[in-house]
């Protein structure tokens, strides 16, 4: 009886062994600068921001894609932030950690106001 209640409760918990639970790459860089605040906590005009390519990982949440965004404000060290998605929705965002693998990323320019304002096309 106990088996049959499991069976019963697997289809109310997400599949995070599949190969779309993350889905296609998201349009991150129009999510992230949407969502800056959120993620680093204010977006100063003396902060330069960079941004690195996605990447699909699995983790315990299951396959996402992870993004890292790197602050820079002069004359301080670099902040490394992690930033998942899985299916085009922001499901967890964090100070990067060394699991993360942010600080050995490429980053290129973020123009975060250039990118808020750039929707990605209809799927």
């Amino acid at each position: 009886m106990l088996m049959l209640g499991g069976c019963a409760m697997s289809g109310l918990l997400p599949d995070w062994t599949s190969n779309d639970a993350a889905g296609p790459e998201p349009a991150y860089k129009f999510l992230i600068a949407n969502k800056l605040k959120e993620i680093i906590g204010n977006a100063a005009p003396t902060d330069t921001l960079e941004i690195s390519k996605a990447d699909r990982l699995e983790s315990l949440k299951g396959a996402s894609w992870r993004v890292c965004v790197k602050a820079q404000k002069f004359l301080l060290p670099p902040r490394y932030y992690a930033v998942f998605f899985q299916r085009d929705e922001m499901v967890d965002s964090r100070l990067s950690v060394l699991i993360d693998q942010c600080e050995i990323q490429s980053f290129s320019a973020f123009d975060w106001k250039t990118e808020a304002n750039k929707p990605p096309p209809a799927r």
